[in-house]
């Protein structure tokens, strides 16, 4: 039925700027949380990530950074799971689009709860944040290339090699982490350089995917139907069609 009812595209946005924006506020973010920490005096030169959300000022900036950067990681899977679960089927788009809104809800916690408040809680949002991305990679390497391969194949091998390679990295990072919390690997200062590590090749492998939604497009317009004008919202590839 609706695709006979006549439509106006009022105005059209496009997808992926919002991964060019998650890059810059993960990045320029958490940059000035660490300059203002380190020109207090709060912070060492190397430290934790969550080290900064302990001491005011920066834990509000810090808390309101990761809000946002998380709610975008969360709000982001929604339209990867339309282009793929069209494209590919099956269950393996849920299980990443899952994944990765939980490793956005863990992202968000990070930032509510800071290791001086409930340490449990805490830890279980860095568990989410950064296990939830590292499923969804997984799943993502796999299933994009495929789509690549058919829409994007002059870059498709380039891309998924990119993407394989920060994998490796965010895998080794987490395994190196892993062995700095069991002391088997000095704390100071790697455990603090391999959490950072983690934290950036999240944000630029995620940005990669604002190739696969390059023409997906989220636009407000007006339904007409028997003479009357009804708001709409919708989203889909260009032409931007229900």
């Amino acid at each position: 039925l609706l695709r006979d009812i006549m439509k106006t595209i009022i105005h059209s946005y496009a997808v992926y700027r919002l991964f060019d924006f998650f890059m810059v506020a993960g990045t320029l973010g958490l940059g000035i949380c660490y300059a203002i920490a380190r020109y207090l005096g709060h912070v060492s030169t190397f430290c934790d990530i969550s080290s900064l959300v302990v001491e005011l000022p920066e834990r509000i900036i810090f808390r309101m950074n990761f809000s946002l950067v998380g709610s975008l990681l969360a709000a982001m899977a929604f339209p990867m799971h339309s282009m793929l679960s069209e494209k590919v089927g099956g269950c393996w788009p849920a299980v990443a689009a899952t994944s990765q809104c939980l490793s956005g809800l863990g992202v968000i916690l990070v930032g509510a709860c800071g290791p001086t408040e409930i340490i449990a809680v805490h830890l279980l949002a860095a568990v989410l944040g950064f296990g939830g991305s590292a499923i969804a990679q997984i799943i993502y390497n796999v299933i994009l290339y495929g789509q690549d391969k058919a829409n994007i194949p002059d870059s498709a091998k380039k891309i998924c090699a990119i993407r394989s390679v920060l994998s490796v990295v965010f895998f080794i990072c987490a395994i190196c982490l892993g062995l700095c919390e069991a002391n088997i690997i000095p704390e100071e200062p790697y455990g603090h350089i391999f959490e950072w590590s983690l934290w950036f090749n999240l944000l630029f492998w995620y940005w990669t995917m604002k190739f696969d939604l390059k023409d997906f497009y989220v636009g407000s317009g007006m339904d007409t139907l028997d003479g009357e004008t009804t708001p709409i919202q919708t989203a889909g590839r260009v032409p931007l069609l229900l």
